[in-house]
This record gives structure tokens, C-alpha cells and sequence, in this order.
């Protein structure tokens, strides 16, 4: 079947590839919402890449209590057992004595493969001095004869406290101590670890800052009261330091705690940010504070709402972020400048809006032909041009950015560019987690009411709206639950037909978004990332599609909020058969009535977007 047949009908043609009974049929059947798995295994946040869930992981359950192994090198997770634990395997019971020692955490996950009497002892004696590797895999160890003793063991507060090390321990096999410890034990047990991991990044910065901040991505699930309690021992300084270095790659959710915690703490401190911005130890990272604070959605926040304040602040905050007249200028980086920038204008409280504009007026104007003169210009545009003719102070309208500095075009997105023999083909991706699983049973409802045909192939659903004006939408979506198999069959499946898609649809958590990614293709046209903090992406989506638009959340992202937009964008695509942002936004502020709608940023009018495009115009220009 050819893109024109699907066109015309989805008409079948006589062969083995072509699909099942025409799409639009009456007995066309929809699939059933997949059934959920069992909740994944925790993973240690130490273990994982900087504020990302680990890449690759798949959902397993719990073994049940005292099931075997499923077969000779699996562990009692169900999992793999890994190379150290094999060969113990074939080493008998000295073996398993130095794994043990050596790799407690592997001995305890996997001890259901070594039965006897000495392997028990060894896995006593670890206990005592690497009791949370016991803690951590007490559903396996519970399993076997002797176990539920070890795992008593080592639950004594003398080897625990000893055992807290950075303090990371105690939040990674928190969930089983909750379980298997009381209150008091376990209150006590925290404000250690807390005190511990509050030293521990105090000494190290730099190497403790990604583990925790992927502990608190990990810990997405808890309540945040439990969650951020790991942050209320850091001072002010640390926690503007944790934002500086990972805010970028945090969830938004993540960000949004730790900026709230740094707000509290200098309130008890009797301190500002504008003490911080100026303070000998955090003004070196204030640059990467703001990019990444003002990055997530929270200029509010870090300017308040004292205009005399917000001046200051303001002026701090260029000298931090803009370069002397010597020093190089990054071109990433500097397009992230400019739009921070840009966005920290972008407030609703006038009074410290027009602070903010005269102090960036006021630098420009007392700066020299510089590149960081350049950055300050293009940040003053973008804002201008933001406003849209309403007024701004006459200090900045003095300085006539947008003539001085207009923002480079940016692509249109045209019936050419989106529709092929009147087709235009989306993918969307869905991801097997409750969220997937919800959001692909809301996708499905929606275009079932909105008439549009659904079919089920092996791994992925094809949806096809209905013909208007000759124009029709062919989604191909992933089916949470089949995985890399599905991912690749809807391609297989696309190639065969010669659909090439020209809008590529993130439906997932953040920590999906390097999955997706790997869909975007250099003729993308628009990309939406629907996920919490998906502005981030930004970069990363330009340099797989420079010509795309990139229509993504700055802070958090919502299903009914990204259905409702997308049913927007899919109406106008069949009337118009392109994108008008003035139409789309107009319809959708009339009628998302979610607040969160405030965080999604017009492609149009995105200020990262487009200080990238005009950061590299004039890197290419002679």
C-alpha cells in the first residue's frame, strides 16, 4: 500500500504486506488498554546517570517469598545474575565466602543460588558490615531458610549507623526500612543520613550533586514530604549549588522542590538571593543558577516581587552571566544566556519587569561592541518582540533591539513540509509505565468520539482521521507494553507504505525522552515534547532537526492539557492544512483551562528556540 492508497481509502491490495480489513470499516476493532505490570525494582540513585531514571530499565516483579531461581543464573528478582556471582558459582563455598566480602550486594541479591550452611554464615557476617545491601534485597533473602534471621540482623541501628557512609545508602533502600523498622528508628536513622550526605556534598560537590540529584529523580513516587526531607539539612549554599549543577537535568518536579526548600531556608537564614548572588562561595555558579532556575519556569521566584530588589538582582545576574570583552563565547551556552534573559523578562508583575528592562538597557547601552554586547541585544529582541506592542519602559524602547538585533526567521511550517499525497503522518510515543498505559487509553478514547479510525497491528495502533477536504492524519502510535519489538515493527510497517513522518509526539515521563529521540530525523518538521521540563530538550532535538519547531513544556507537562492541544493542532492541520500558532494559541487559551497550560511554550515565540537559530546565523556570518 502506497501513501496515495491510503489517501484514497486505505483501499487493500492482494498481498501478503498490505493490511488488514480498510481502517474506516465498521468492524474495525480497537485494542484493549494493555494490563499493568508489577511495579518495578528500585534502583539505587547512585548508580544512575545524573537526574535520569536508568536508561533501559524494564518493570520487574518482586519474586514471591521462597520462589525458586527461574532457571541456573537467574537471581531471586528474577534478574540476571552478573559475572562475579557466576563464577562463585562454579568456586563452591570459599567462592561465595570472597564474593561476600568482596561484592555484599550481589552475595544478598542472589544468595537463593547458593543453599547450605556456609553460605549462611557468610551472608551473616557481611551483614554486620554492609547491612543496607541486606536491607535492600530482603524480599529475596526472606526466601530462604535462615534469611529472615540475617535480615533481623541487619537491621540493628549500631551496624546501620556505622554502614551510613555518604548517607545515599539509607535513601536507596528507604522503602524496606520503612517497612521493617519504627518510626523512631527510623526518623533517627534519617537525620544521620541526612546529616551525612549533607557533609558528603560539602566535600565533594561536584561527584555527590548527580547522585543526588538522581536519588530525588528516583524518588518521583514518594510523597514529597518524604522526599525533599533529604535536602532540609543543606544550607542555602549547597542547595544553590545542587541547582546550579544538575537543575538543568532534574524533573521539573525535582527543580520545583529544591528552589522551594533554597526559598524557606534563607527566610529561616533572615538571608536573600541576592546575599547568594553576591557571596564569595556561590557567585562563581550564579550564571548556572539562573540558566537553570529561570530555564525551569521559576524567574517568579528568584526575582519576587520588589522591584528595588529585583534591579539588583538583575544586575548581579549580567555580570554573572554575560562574558568580559576577551573571554570566549560558547555558542550553546550563549544561546541559553539569551534565552534566560529573555525569560526573565517574561513576568507578569509589571513593576519588576520595567527594573528588569532598564537594567539590561542600562548594560547594553555602557557596553562596548562585544559578543556579550551581541548576547544582551538578542535577549532585548526577543523580549520585544514578545511584547507584541505593548509598552515596555522608554530606558529599553530607547535601544531599539529588535533593529539592532532581529531574531533570525524561523521555519514555517507549510502544507509542503507536513503533508505528502494529502497525508500527514505523526508519531507518537507511549511508554510502558501507569502513566503510558493511562495516556494511551485517553489517546484511543479521544479519536474513537472524534470518529477517527483505529487499528491494532502487531506492537503499534494506526489511527486515521477522516477525510477533510482531502487532507487526512495518520498517527502511528507505540503500544505500551511491546517495547523496542513494537517500536520497530511501526517502522518496518512505515517503510512498507512509504509514510515518512513529519511531527514527531513525546507522550512520557522525562526519563523516556532519549527513546524518542532516537525518532527525530533530520526532515522533522515540529516535535512535540509533552513530558515534565521537555524545554531542556531543546538543544538536543535542533541538532537532529535544524529546521524543526519545538513545541515543549517549561515546566510540567499533563495529559488532559497535552491532549487538548494536540486535538487543537490535529483540527487545524485537516482545515488549513498547515499551522497557524495564532489560531492554535488562541483556540487553546479559550478553552485549557489548566494553569499548567502557562508552561507550554508557542514554538513561535519560544526565546531558546529562537536565540539558538539567531546565535547561529551570527556565527555564520562573515
Amino acid at each position: 500500500m502506497t501513501g496515495a492508497a491510503l489517501a484514497a481509502g486505505w483501499t487493500v491490495m492482494a498481498t501478503a504486506q498490505t493490511l488488514p480489513p480498510p481502517l474506516q470499516s465498521a468492524g474495525l476493532t480497537v485494542p484493549a488498554p494493555p494490563k499493568p505490570k508489577a511495579p518495578a525494582r528500585q534502583t539505587p540513585a547512585g548508580q544512575t546517570p545524573a537526574g535520569q531514571t536508568p536508561a533501559g530499565q524494564t518493570p520487574t516483579g518482586q519474586a514471591p517469598a521462597g520462589r525458586p531461581a527461574d532457571a541456573p543464573g537467574t537471581c531471586a528478582d528474577h534478574e540476571p545474575a552478573g559475572q562475579a556471582v557466576l563464577d562463585a558459582l562454579s568456586g563452591g563455598d570459599e567462592a561465595f565466602a570472597e564474593l561476600a566480602r568482596r561484592s555484599p550486594a550481589d552475595a544478598f541479591r542472589c544468595s537463593s543460588l547458593f543453599p547450605g550452611e556456609a553460605a549462611l554464615a557468610a551472608l551473616r557476617g557481611a551483614a554486620a558490615l554492609a547491612p543496607f545491601d541486606a536491607v535492600g534485597a530482603a524480599d529475596q533473602m526472606i526466601g530462604r531458610p535462615g534469611g529472615a534471621e540475617i535480615v533481623a540482623l541487619a537491621l540493628d541501628l549500631g551496624p546501620l549507623s556505622r554502614a551510613l557512609d555518604t548517607g545515599l545508602p539509607f535513601y536507596e533502600t528507604r522503602h524496606e526500612l520503612r517497612k521493617r523498622l519504627g518510626k523512631p528508628e527510623l526518623r533517627a536513622l534519617e537525620s544521620q543520613a541526612s546529616k551525612a550526605l549533607a557533609a558528603s556534598l560539602a566535600r565533594d560537590p561536584a561527584a555527590m550533586a548527580p547522585k543526588i540529584g538522581a536519588l530525588l529523580d528516583d524518588m518521583v513516587d514518594d510523597p514529597p514530604a518524604d522526599r525533599f526531607r533529604i535536602a532540609m539539612a543543606l544550607s542555602a549554599e549547597d542547595l544553590l549549588g545542587l541547582i546550579a549543577r544538575i537543575g538543568p537535568q532534574l524533573y521539573t518536579s525535582s527543580l520545583d522542590g529544591l528552589v522551594n526548600i533554597l526559598q524557606i531556608q534563607l527566610k529561616q537564614e533572615r538571608r536573600s538571593l541576592l546575599d547568594l548572588a553576591r557571596g564569595e562561595r556561590t557567585r562563581p555558579l550564579w550564571a548556572d543558577f539562573f540558566v537553570a532556575t529561570v530555564g525551569g519556569g521559576r524567574a517568579a521566584s528568584l526575582f519576587g516581587t520588589n522591584p528595588a530588589t529585583a534591579r539588583e538582582l538583575m544586575r548581579e545576574s549580567l555580570r554573572a552571566l554575560l562574558p568580559a570583552q576577551d573571554a570566549p563565547v560558547p555558542g550553546a551556552d550563549a544561546a541559553m544566556v539569551i534565552g534566560a534573559l529573555a525569560d526573565a523578562m517574561d513576568l507578569d508583575n509589571r513593576a519588576v519587569r520595567a527594573a528588569l528592562e532598564d537594567e539590561l538597557a542600562a548594560w547594553y547601552r555602557g557596553t562596548g561592541e562585544t559578543p556579550a554586547r551581541t548576547m544582551a541585544g538578542l535577549a532585548g529582541s526577543l523580549h520585544a518582540m514578545r511584547l507584541s506592542g505593548h509598552p515596555a519602559t522608554p530606558a529599553f524602547e530607547a535601544e531599539r533591539f529588535l533593529q539592532r538585533h532581529p531574531p533570525a526567521a524561523l521555519p514555517v511550517l507549510t502544507g509542503q513540509r507536513l503533508f505528502r499525497n494529502g497525508i500527514n503522518v505523526q508519531r507518537m510515543t507511549f511508554y510502558d509505565d501507569p502513566d503510558g498505559r493511562a495516556s494511551f487509553r485517553g489517546f484511543l478514547r479521544q479519536h474513537r468520539a472524534q470518529g477517527w479510525a483505529l487499528h491494532s497491528q502487531s506492537g503499534f495502533t494506526v489511527a486515521v482521521s477522516p477525510d477533510r477536504h482531502g487532507r487526512r492524519i495518520v498517527i502511528v502510535a507505540d503500544e505500551p507494553g511491546a517495547h523496542d519489538a513494537g517500536r520497530a515493527a511501526a517502522w518496518d510497517w512505515m517503510a512498507r507504505e512509504g509514510l515518512t513522518p513529519s511531527i514527531v509526539i513525546h507522550r512520557g515521563h522525562s526519563y523516556h525522552e532519549d527513546s524518542t529521540m532516537t525518532e527525530i530525523a533530520p526532515a522533522t518538521a515540529l516535535v512535540f515534547w509533552g513530558s515534565c521540563g521537555g524545554h531542556t530538550r531543546l538543544r538536543a532535538t535542533l541538532e537532529r532537526a535544524p529546521d524543526a519547531l519545538v513545541l515543549a513544556t517549561q515546566n510540567i507537562g499533563v495529559s488532559t492539557v497535552n491532549e487538548a492541544l494536540l486535538g487543537i493542532i490535529e483540527n487545524r492541520l485537516l482545515a488549513d492544512g498547515a499551522i497557524d500558532w495564532n489560531g492554535v494559541w488562541r483556540e487553546a487559551q479559550g478553552r485549557i483551562r489548566d494553569r499548567r497550560f502557562a508552561s507550554y511554550k508557542r514554538p513561535d515565540q519560544d526565546s531558546a528556540n529562537l536565540a539558538f537559530r539567531a546565535w547561529q546565523v551570527r556565527a555564520a556570518a562573515p
